[in-house]
């Protein structure tokens, strides 16, 4: 059996030697709660690349309101597009904020002159942008825009009534209060407008006249304005007029002398009540020294039963 010598058992049972302070470094940083590190580390990549990713560029699409600016004497009087696509390159997070509320673009034209023009979007238009986000495009890239001068002109107004009266009456007349209204526009425009009509007033079950007030005048054409845009409309409503012929009504000359022919037929339009009640002897036809002939009613009818037509409607004075 072999003996070990005293100095080799004295060398291996010697303690081993304490570990230094960078040995306790590296064993903390790269032994101790591996697991926890190895979750932090991977926690501190996913965030990095998350935030790199953020940072890169990308490409948005917005669909962008458009707002002119043009000289105070001119209007626009075609219909170029209200919106615009606008192609936005930035970071992810500030187009992520963007939307279309927060944008307008902006296109200057009081430079330009009446006439027919065609604007690069990419040189005429204007948007504020977060720092970082830039314009890459427009879609379309260019609008057509004509310019015309802004002209006033006077048109008729025509009112407008619907429904149906109550029975046996009907609407007489339709009077405004103002025959023409002011229209203000591109001359193109406004030119093309013969009469402009007032919104519908209603004579639904109606029996009497009556006057709408403050009725609006209506103007579909966008680009044209109205200058004092309502009006007062009186309404005629009486009863049914019905239309009849009479033979044999007596012709005389204004002064008493005899016309050639001496009767005549005779249709007169009024108020069913009215008209039923007339006989050929309430009428009388006069004529004046020119031959003008006028229809005499009985002062009760008068305004109630108008004259239609004279048949024949030529006289001649017998002296």
């Amino acid at each position: 059996m072999p003996f070990q010598d005293v100095d080799e058992i004295a060398e291996t049972t010697q303690p081993a030697p304490a570990p230094s302070r960078l040995d306790k470094l590296v064993r903390k940083l790269f032994v101790e709660d591996w697991s926890l590190k190895l979750l932090s580390l991977a926690i501190a990549l996913v965030l990095w690349l998350v935030v790199t990713g953020q940072n890169q560029p990308v490409t948005a699409h917005l669909n962008v309101p458009l707002n002119f600016i043009r000289p105070p004497s001119l209007e626009i009087s075609n219909d170029p597009p209200r919106t615009v696509d606008v192609m936005l390159t930035g970071s992810r997070n500030k187009l992520d904020d963007l939307t279309s509320l927060d944008l307008v673009a902006t296109v200057d034209i009081s430079d330009q002159r009446a006439g027919e023009r065609v604007l690069r979007l990419a040189d005429k238009a204007q948007i504020l942008l977060p720092q970082g986000v830039k314009v890459d495009g427009f879609q379309p890239s260019a609008i057509p825009v004509r310019l015309e001068q802004i002209v006033e002109r006077q048109v008729p107004i025509e009112p407008k009534v619907d429904g149906t009266t109550a029975d046996g009456y009907e609407v007489y007349g339709v009077h405004p209060s103002k025959g023409s209204v002011t229209l203000r526009g591109p001359e193109s425009r406004v030119v093309a407008l013969q009469k402009v009509a007032t919104e519908s007033i209603s004579v639904t079950d109606r029996k009497v006249s009556f006057t709408a007030n403050g009725v609006a005048i209506d103007v579909a054409d966008p680009k044209v304005d109205l200058i004092d845009p309502v009006v007062n409309v009186d309404v005629q409503i009486g009863e049914r007029r019905i239309e009849k012929t009479f033979s044999g009504v007596v012709a005389a000359a204004a002064d008493g002398g005899r016309v050639q022919p001496s009767a005549v037929s005779v249709t007169v339009l009024g108020e069913a009540t009215a008209v039923g009640s007339l006989k050929p002897q309430d009428l009388r036809v006069t004529v004046d020294g020119n031959g003008s002939s006028k229809l005499e009613l009985p002062s009760a009818l008068i305004g109630r039963v108008i004259l239609k037509s004279i048949q024949p409607g030529k006289f001649q004075l017998i002296k």
